[in-house]
């Protein structure tokens, strides 16, 4: 090796905010003049600057120094702990000879934690909630305690979380309710101060000022207010018993003499009501035997509908679904075919028909039904195909599904050692083969099958 470089020192304790500087010695072992290339791996970039960073013309058995310095901001967002970091120091003339000396950054924590609280002053008659917030601005986990005090003893404090754990750039809320020892009744309100000390590790503690207005229960309005309701109360009770009673007796009997006359004019509708209903339970009667007759009538047209139509139904049979693979492998040069046969008596719908090239082949597929070609592919534009076809294709009895093959050249893919000497092509048939039942194929016993009349 012809390049040695070392670091004055190989663990910095850098804190987030400052500087550090640490000098890199480089000598040239080498035999020529060397241009050396210096890199710092491991810290984000704009962390550090190496000054130089270029080194040239630097002669055999000499060395000279780099410097390097750290600038870790003074943000939540750098972390404290160590950090690894590497110089790489790479020859121009010989880069494979690059020497990389390591040493270790110790991020130190450093603490900036604020608190607020919200509202400063609240109302209330029986207390009232306040809100605590601890904002830790600083690059390590801290610790806060929350304590409560009032110079009057008026106050009872109840604090939600008294502990809490603020993660580095977060912020932790926590409830403080706040309470009078005494009630007011009546009176004008009352301010009661307290503070809020917020202490966390190692720092000074920071004292919050609040205030609490108490306020009587009943407000300075509550006896005019009750005073006026009173009154009105009088007021409706003279109204009562010298005009509303007074006419409301009026009224009341005035109504009982319409009733008297509505209820007779109620019972003549009645009675004439009771005649038309007689009327029509006759007319009834009548059509109920007209639609007796109707009903005999339409049964035999619905038995002549019935044997009429039922020429025109379908015989019956049995629907199974059909999931064929057809497979071939043709060696290379040569062409290879696989035929599928529908069996007598059925007959074969096909929905789908998923082609398969997996290996990349190079050649020609044909499908055809019965000797005539109704798919036609070049191997090579296809790796998975899938046809789904809106009007299914029909093959009836006999007639035969050929899948053929001409490989030109298989394909090779990755991986595979030794290479394939044969195309390997599939294809998958999805569809339904329907089998009429055999009585269905058969005319009644007694009949023609030409003219459906006795013999």
């Amino acid at each position: 090796m012809a390049t040695l470089a070392t670091l004055d020192a190989t663990r910095i304790a850098l804190t987030p905010g400052e500087e550090v500087t640490v000098p890199v010695t480089v000598r040239n072992t080498g035999a020529i003049v060397e241009a050396y290339q210096i890199e710092v791996l491991g810290v984000p970039g704009d962390w550090t600057v190496v000054e130089p960073a270029v080194i040239e013309g630097l002669y055999p058995d000499t060395a000279t120094t780099a410097t390097l310095t750290f600038r870790a901001p003074r943000s939540a967002e750098v972390p404290a702990g160590d950090l690894q970091f590497g110089v790489r120091v790479i020859p121009l003339e010989h880069p494979d000879d690059a020497v990389v000396p390591e040493g270790v950054v110790e991020v130190l924590p450093f603490l900036d934690t604020t608190a607020e609280l919200v509202p400063r002053t609240t109302h209330g008659r029986r207390g009232a909630k306040h809100q605590v917030a601890v904002d830790n601005r600083g690059n390590a986990p801290v610790s806060v305690l929350l304590a409560c005090a009032d110079g009057t003893d008026e106050l009872t404090f109840r604090v939600k979380d008294p502990l809490l754990v603020v993660a580095a750039g977060t912020a932790a809320f926590t409830d403080v309710r706040v309470r009078p020892r005494s009630t007011s009744w009546r009176g004008p309100d009352t301010t009661l101060p307290f503070v809020v000390q917020v202490e966390a590790d190692s720092t000074v503690p920071v004292t919050l000022d609040g205030s609490h207005v108490r306020t009587a229960i009943l407000p300075k309005w509550f006896l005019k207010a009750l005073l006026a309701l009173l009154a009105l109360l009088a007021l409706l009770v003279v109204l009562w018993f010298t005009l509303l009673k007074p006419a409301i007796t009026s009224a009341a009997q005035a109504a009982v003499g319409d009733d008297l006359t509505q209820a007779q004019e109620a019972a003549a509708a009645a009675q004439e009501a009771a005649q038309e209903a007689a009327g029509a339970a006759q007319q009834a009667t009548g059509a109920a035997s007209q639609a007796q007759v109707a009903a005999t009538e339409a049964g035999t047209t619905l038995a002549d509908t019935e044997e009429a139509v039922a020429e025109f139904v379908p015989p019956s049979g049995t629907s199974v679904p059909v999931r064929q693979r057809l497979e071939v492998e043709p060696a290379g040069g040569q062409t290879d075919a696989v035929p599928f046969e529908v069996p007598e008596g059925s007959t074969l719908t096909i929905d789908d028909i998923i082609l398969s090239n997996p290996q990349g082949d190079f050649g020609r597929l044909t499908v055809s039904q019965d000797d005539e070609v109704f798919l036609d592919f070049a191997l090579e534009n296809f790796r998975d195909l899938d046809y789904h076809f809106q009007s299914p294709l029909t093959f009836e009895a006999g007639s035969v599904l050929t899948m053929e093959v001409t490989c030109r050249q298989p394909g090779a893919p990755l991986g595979m050692d030794p290479p394939p000497t044969a195309c390997d092509t599939s294809m998958y048939v999805g569809g339904t083969m329907f089998t009429p039942d055999a009585a269905a194929t058969e005319s009644p016993a007694g009949e023609s099958p030409a003219t459906g009349t006795q013999p």
